[in-house]
């Protein structure tokens, strides 16, 4: 035992002699630098985020006077402030309208004469646009388009003739060439040509790419107006001004984009003609619904049209059957049976009318009537359609009937009114051949109906009356007439009065009847 205590105390005097005086505690090491953050990330965080927040909220207030200010204003420059601060538009293509801006005032400093006034027109009605704060974010890219046309037209390119249609390298949108405003954008040619391309597609023979290229490119021309989409106009047209839409305008669009989506397989082209369709349902001069018909123009109500009405239904019935679209099924319903009643209104028996009551068609408008007849023959079956198109196909081999009025008691040197009726509306030459030759002569544009023209006979004895009238689609009608003229009855002879000299009266009057004294000289 005694021996194991002794071992115990020399191995504690080992180690105490070993290890020399216990030494002080050394002092704990700093907390790494990651512990110091994960001690104030709340505090840290927090001051970072009200900071941050300060800031946005500082830049938003300014942005957002900004843009109560870009409303407030009536310029140009102000309608494309507005748009790039309402995100709109980007950075970059704010800049570029900007600039085109610039360059068509700059080149309007520079033209004078025709080109001046017509470019002229055309920054008059970006400006309207803009004071009368219609020109939004999705009206920038049409109303651009037409600037930009109109500076490259008037600087660069010989004068154009009035109604000339061009497009501008592979871009598909058409402009016509209205004196007075310029260039414009013409939608309804341009659709009207996708129309027909995605009618080849149907049939077998399709460009695909170029088909692509030319609806995409249009339907990125459409404006919000309203709740629907709408390809406007943008200039002052038949008292209506910019931007005013067609309904004609807008079934071709319609159709153009229920063909292509078809032949291509792409639903998203129905899909923005279903969102066209709020046009026919909305009332002028906001839409074209005029109640039991669809209208021409936007601002012209009582205007009725009638290859118009008929290319509205035909359109709709297009995409009612290529997109199946319901509602374009129930407009077009609503404006087959107006078309349906209007058939016989539009004929006048040997032609067809351009308007409801008014001048007949031309050559071009009434072909385009019995087209659309055709369609709808086909796409309804109805036979008043039908008898219509045969009908109306016949007129154009017809030539003008002619009707000469009885021609009697005719005096030489007395004027006489020659009447005569014609059937269609014809360039008219009236010709009247007497013993020496032509006699008379008288060339006329006229309409349909009744009318005459004054004839002085040079003497008497007989003429022939003969009256060419050529139709609009070239056939000519003649009528022919002899006639006689006689001498003029002499008047009757007045008798002479009995012009005795009257001598002055002397004398003294007496009642009753008295023979004056005679005077002695």
């Amino acid at each position: 035992m005694a021996g194991g205590r002794l071992v115990v105390v020399l191995l504690l005097c080992a180690v105490v002699a070993g290890c020399g005086a216990v030494p002080e505690p050394a002092p704990e090491p700093d907390p790494p630098a990651e512990a110091v953050i994960a001690e104030n990330s709340g505090v840290v965080k927090a001051a970072t985020w009200r900071a941050v927040a300060a800031r946005a909220a500082a830049r938003e207030a300014r942005r957002q006077a900004a843009i109560r200010r870009a409303r407030a204003s009536s310029t140009v420059a102000g309608a494309l402030r507005l748009a790039r601060l309402t995100r709109r538009i980007t950075t970059a293509t704010h800049a570029r309208l900007v600039r085109e801006h610039a360059l068509a005032r700059s080149a309007l400093g520079r033209l004078t004469g025709t080109r001046a006034a017509e470019l002229g027109s055309v920054l008059a009605t970006v400006d309207q646009l803009a004071a009368q704060h219609l020109l939004t974010h999705d009206r920038l890219e049409p109303v651009f388009l037409v600037l930009r046309r109109n500076r490259e037209q008037w600087t660069r390119a010989p004068m154009p003739a009035p109604g000339e249609r061009r497009t501008f390298g592979r871009d598909p949108a058409v402009f016509q060439y209205y004196p007075g405003r310029g260039i414009q954008l013409q939608p309804l040619a341009s659709w009207g040509t996708v129309n027909w391309l995605a009618g080849t597609c149907l049939e077998g023979r399709c460009p695909v790419e170029r088909l692509r290229r030319a609806v995409d490119r249009l339907a990125g021309l459409a404006a919000r107006r309203g709740p629907f989409l709408a390809w406007e106009h943008y200039f002052a047209w038949g008292g209506g001004t910019a931007p005013w839409i067609s309904g004609m305008t807008q079934a071709t669009a319609v159709s153009a984009l229920a063909r292509a989506g078809r032949a291509l397989h792409e639903p998203r082209w129905h899909r923005v003609a279903h969102r066209a369709l709020g046009a026919f349902d909305a009332p002028p001069p906001l839409g074209v619904d005029g109640g039991d018909h669809f209208l021409m123009y936007s601002f012209a109500p009582s205007l009725r049209i009638f290859n118009g009405e008929l290319q509205a239904v035909s359109g709709l019935g297009e995409l009612a059957r290529l997109g199946r679209d319901r509602v374009a099924r129930r407009l077009f319903r609503r404006g087959e049976r107006t078309t349906r009643r209007m058939v016989d209104a539009a004929d006048t028996g040997a032609w067809s009318l351009y308007s409801w009551a008014g001048r007949e068609a031309t050559l071009g408008y009434h072909q385009l009537i019995a087209k659309f007849l055709g369609d709808m023959c086909e796409r309804t079956a109805q036979r008043v359609y039908c008898t219509a198109r045969r009908r109306f196909s016949r007129y154009e081999r017809e030539p003008t009937r002619i009707g000469i009025a009885p021609l009697e008691r005719l005096h030489a040197r007395r004027a006489t009114p020659v009447r005569f009726s014609i059937s269609k509306m014809s360039t008219v030459r009236v010709r009247v051949f007497g013993r020496r030759g032509l006699a008379f002569s008288r060339d006329l544009q006229l309409a349909y109906g009744a009318h005459q023209v004054l004839w002085t006979p040079p003497g008497r004895g007989r003429f022939r009356l003969r009256i060419l009238a050529r139709g609009p689609s070239g056939p000519v009608g003649v009528a022919k007439r002899r006639v006689e003229v006689r001498l003029p009855r002499p008047k009757p002879k007045r008798p002479k009065k009995d012009k005795k000299r009257e001598r002055p009266i002397t004398g003294e009057v007496l009642t009753g009847h008295t023979e004056p004294d005679r005077v002695s000289r």
